[in-house]
């Protein structure tokens, strides 16, 4: 282990905590007359052995959360619900136009391969 020649001992500990103490005051002499009310309360609170009771909000974000949750499931209800003005699209646009097969229905070899050895090596590669 090597010392060095300015951190010797007990002087360079009292250096230390000397600079730490004028650094705890300057930030004391920093803050608010209100914020030094409120830690002097909760000090002689603590020091009594009484608990600070915890802000409310609890309830306040319940609400808001509950309140987003029922938002998103009218916004979801209304924007599934299809109009009746748009025009009919994939499958009924293909029945309607009175083409009953597709290319899948002319080829049932296809299924087949689905259902083979060598879709599932595919697939997974």
């Amino acid at each position: 282990m090597t010392i060095h020649p300015d951190h010797t001992g007990v002087d360079a500990d009292a250096r230390f905590d000397d600079a730490l103490r004028r650094q705890h005051a300057t930030a004391l002499d920093r803050l608010s007359p209100r914020v030094r009310a409120q830690l002097a309360q909760r000090r002689n609170a603590a020091l009594r052995g009484e608990r600070v009771a915890p802000a409310r909000g609890g309830m306040r974000y319940a609400a808001a959360g509950f309140a987003a949750v029922c938002a998103l499931a009218i916004g979801l209800q209304f924007g599934l619900a299809p109009s009746p003005d748009t025009p009919a699209t994939g499958l009924a646009s293909v029945v309607a136009t009175g083409n009953d097969t597709t290319m899948l229905d002319e080829d049932p070899e296809f299924y087949a391969w689905l259902a083979s050895a060598d879709a599932q090596q595919i697939a997974m590669e």
